[in-house]
This record gives structure tokens, C-alpha cells and sequence, in this order.
């Protein structure tokens, strides 16, 4: 008789997070213990001072162990402080020492210059400076980007690769202060038509069919009231399939 099988189980690996936010969080918890402690313990004490003819001190008893259990759960959450991890990772933009329990595996922000980290394959990436040819700004990017926007002026930053070709990269990292809706138009295709179809189904939860028929209509509005940032890095997944289109403010 064969013998059944066991279903597999993937073990989650725990989330890094910043030392300070655990230790906020330990701190916080060891507070609220204490200082209920002690008030418990502060109560107990007027209980048998005034206790009368003594129905009181049975609850008097009881805020008691209440108290010192608090109490000495208090002090058990700053023993727990010492054996907090550190892993301190150095800002790769301005420098500054992030303090994380172990080390991160997707990209994190910086807490000093909120600047977003590359992480790629269990280290930092490298960043690396280029300035913008319309207003002249310093922009960074990394290996991960794919497409480089402006941090300033918002116009896209061509980056040349190692072997000499020019790949249109957008800036996954910057942050803008756009808060209109925008429309994104599609208005061509190249030779990719089968790339470009899978995009689309992919981008707009359509049928083959649907998007077949849509690419005999351009120019045709595909995406209506999303923001900037998503309209820009569609329009970067669009043009790696030769799909040409636009966006337009709403408001």
C-alpha cells in the first residue's frame, strides 16, 4: 500500500523590520503594564487601609496579583529590549544608518531622506547619477529601474546601457506632487502585435478577442482616472511592445 503523501508546507519568512519600531512597540507595552501596575497596586493599598469590616479585601487581594503581574511584566518587556537584532544598512543617497532585525528583501524607504533602496537578490543595489537634459536636476537610478522620470521637471531621462544602445527608463523612485487623474490613450502598435496583445489582456483583465478588437480602433482610451505615476509606468510596459500611446490630465 502506498504510502500517502504530505502536502508541503512553505515556511514564511518573518518581515524586517526597523529595530526602532519594535523597540517603540516594546516600550509602549511595557508602559502601559507598569503604569496599570502600579495604579492597581496604589488602589489595592486605600482597599485595606479603608477596608471596613473587610468585604473589600478579597477584591483588594486580587488587584494586588493584578498589579505585580503588570509590574513584573513591565520589567520582562525591558529585558526583551537587549535582545532586539540589529542589522544597520547604510543609505546608499545621503548616507544615513537604517537599523533593521535582519536584513531587508524587497526595497525599503530611508528614514532620513525617504529616498526608496534598491534591494536585488539580498543586497543594495548601487545608484548611480544622471542629470536631466531639461532642467538640469541630478536624478539616481539603479539596475532595478526601468523607466527614469525627473524628479523635478517630470519629462522621462533616456539612460544608455553598457553597450552603447538607449533603453527609456522610468523613475520607479521619485516622488511627485501630481495629484490630478489622468487618461491613458492608446493610439499605436508596432510589429510586437503578440507582445502587445498579451500586455494589454494582462493590463486590462480583457480577452484576446476584446483586445483584438480594440487595436482596430486606435487611437481608443484604455485606462480613465488613474494616477500619474500608474499612467507612466503603463505607458513604459506599453512601449516595450512598440505600443505607442498618451496621457492626458482629466482635471
Amino acid at each position: 500500500m502506498a504510502e500517502p503523501e504530505l502536502e508541503s508546507i512553505e515556511l514564511i519568512e518573518p518581515k524586517a523590520e526597523r529595530k526602532s519600531d519594535i523597540l517603540e512597540r516594546l516600550g509602549e507595552k511595557g508602559l502601559v503594564f507598569g503604569i496599570s501596575g502600579i495604579v492597581a497596586i496604589a488602589f489595592a493599598g486605600l482597599l485595606f487601609r479603608y477596608r471596613g469590616d473587610g468585604y473589600l479585601l478579597g477584591l483588594a487581594w486580587v488587584l494586588i496579583l493584578a498589579g505585580v503581574g503588570g509590574v513584573l511584566f513591565a520589567l520582562y518587556q525591558t529585558t526583551q529590549v537587549k535582545k532586539v537584532t540589529s542589522v544597520d544598512i547604510e543609505c546608499v543617497y545621503c548616507h544615513d544608518n537604517n537599523e533593521f532585525t535582519s536584513f531587508p528583501e524587497d526595497d525599503f524607504r530611508c528614514g532620513g531622506c525617504n529616498r526608496l533602496i534598491p534591494v536585488l537578490d539580498g543586497k543594495i543595489l548601487e545608484v548611480q547619477q544622471v542629470r536631466c537634459g531639461y532642467c538640469n536636476t541630478l536624478n539616481y537610478y539603479s539596475e532595478k529601474n526601468e523607466v527614469l522620470i525627473c524628479e523635478e521637471c517630470d519629462h522621462e531621462i533616456p539612460l544608455a546601457t553598457t553597450d552603447g544602445t538607449v533603453k527609456h527608463v522610468m523613475r520607479a523612485y521619485a516622488v511627485t506632487d501630481d495629484d490630478r487623474l489622468y487618461e491613458l490613450v492608446l493610439t499605436g502598435s508596432g510589429h510586437k502585435n503578440e507582445d502587445l496583445i498579451n500586455a494589454l489582456q494582462h493590463i486590462l483583465a480583457l480577452n484576446r478577442n476584446q483586445v483584438k478588437l480594440m487595436l482596430t480602433e486606435l487611437p481608443v482610451t484604455i485606462l480613465t482616472g488613474i494616477s500619474r505615476k500608474k499612467a507612466e509606468i503603463l505607458q513604459a510596459q506599453l512601449s516595450i511592445h512598440e505600443g505607442s500611446s498618451e496621457m492626458h490630465a482629466l482635471n
